[in-house]
């Protein structure tokens, strides 16, 4: 077996679906393609992501004829948004120690400090029933256990980083619903307590995949990495930073003439 770790830009789903417009039906036609594919089937993954969600962090394990060329590999993948960045062959499927998601969300003025204390409240073990999305094809505790979450700001967004050992369909991204209405004083943070009950039903907003990525989901293995892979990769992330905060500085200026 090898892992591989993958990242992508959250123009496609993760899991396979029928269309096959997903990052693993991608990755797994473009490793076909290029003949190395001993069968085609993921065997295990770190995360699995939405529509909209970016990864930087994220693995595949898959069983492969022979060493991987990343930098062949990722030719092929050009334009997708996908990357290789690394690889390991593999005795076992490794324990994943903790998957580390970032929610970038635009500064709107919030009361930082509320947002900072209905946090606190979630790290720990919890049932995460009114901050999780049911899967109905599956039947899944809603207990899980968070190990941070860390909050930090400048003018323009509020970085949250949510740390734990595993995540329910949605959690992160409701976990910043909830932390939003706390932070425009919508809800007081103690209402997060109330959340948390295992006998208390509410509706929480589902906010966006897009500014949500999966920095990481830790595995103690030491991935081979290829210089001009991940030389590649940085230099696209520049051009579409660069762009971006081009488009962001023309946002401010209308917002700022038209007050």
């Amino acid at each position: 077996m090898h892992i591989l770790k993958i990242a992508y830009d959250g123009r496609y789903s993760f899991q396979q679906q029928p269309h096959k417009e997903t990052v693993c039906d991608i990755l797994l036609d473009t490793l076909e393609e290029i003949g190395i594919l001993a069968k085609k089937k993921i065997i295990y993954s770190g995360g699995r992501t939405d529509k909209g969600v970016s990864a930087l962090g994220n693995f595949i394990v898959v069983e492969l004829k022979k060493e991987p060329i990343l930098s062949y590999i990722n030719a092929k993948l050009k334009d997708k948004g996908i990357w290789v960045l690394g690889y390991k062959e593999i005795d076992e499927i490794p324990k994943v120690k903790y998957r580390h998601y970032r929610y970038i969300l635009p500064n709107i003025n919030y009361n930082t400090e509320a947002i900072k204390e209905g946090a606190k409240k979630m790290i720990g073990t919890h049932s995460f029933h009114n901050l999780s999305k049911r899967d109905r094809s599956k039947e899944k505790s809603p207990i899980r256990t968070i190990y941070d979450i860390k909050i930090s700001e400048n003018d323009f967004y509020l970085t949250i980083d949510i740390i734990g050992e595993s995540f329910l369909w949605n959690m992160v991204r409701k976990i910043v619903g909830a932390l939003d209405l706390v932070g425009r004083g919508k809800k007081p943070v103690e209402w997060i307590d109330k959340l948390l009950d295992e006998n208390y039903r509410e509706g929480v907003p589902t906010f966006p995949p897009d500014g949500l990525i999966l920095v990481e989901a830790k595995v103690d293995i030491d991935y081979i990495y290829d210089s001009y892979s991940i030389r590649k990769f940085r230099e696209y992330w520049e051009e579409f930073f660069k762009l971006h905060v081009m488009k962001l500085g023309i946002a401010k200026t209308v917002l700022d003439y038209t007050k």
